[in-house]
């Protein structure tokens, strides 16, 4: 392949600053842009809190997380399987799983694992109480947590 050839391969080689990612959550926040057709379409399928849908394989990433909160000021969640991944919509302050029957039995019985979640209100994302005691109860070491509001993503553990 010639340099400047652009393929489906390359468009994973992106560069940004932490700066213009920030820039662009929060003219989504402000509603002065939209998301993007994937990111929109997924939006359309999942537009309710609780409501979920089944996504090939690593097809949706943490920073997609951030921009969907950005868009909705609610949490989102990443659900990983062998093959497929899981893409809910929380609430505001939480991502709720009890209430849906199959997704809480595929988290405990390890069909899925959970991947990674958003919080809307952090510029830093810090893991709470909550976010590790469900690790713990789900037999999982670790986990991401991004930022709604600046992209910023750690990897968080069960314990410490």
């Amino acid at each position: 392949m010639a340099m400047g050839d652009n393929t489906a391969d390359d468009r994973n080689l992106l560069l940004s600053s932490t700066h213009s990612i920030q820039v662009s959550l929060q003219t989504i926040r402000e509603k002065r842009a939209g998301l993007d057709a994937k990111r929109k379409g997924w939006l359309d399928r999942i537009s309710k809190t609780g409501d979920w849908i089944t996504l090939d394989y690593e097809s949706v990433e943490m920073m997609d997380l951030a921009y969907l909160t950005a868009a909705t000021g609610d949490e989102f969640a990443i659900l990983r399987g062998k093959r497929e991944d899981v893409l809910f919509h929380g609430e505001n302050i939480r991502c709720d799983f009890e209430n849906d029957p199959v997704l809480k039995s595929a988290l405990r019985s390890h069909k899925y694992e959970l991947y990674g979640h958003s919080h809307p209100g952090e510029p830093i994302p810090i893991e709470s109480s909550d976010d590790k005691r469900v690790l713990m109860e789900l037999g999982q070491k670790k986990s991401r947590l991004i930022s709604g509001m600046t992209g910023i993503c750690i990897e968080f553990g069960s314990e410490g």
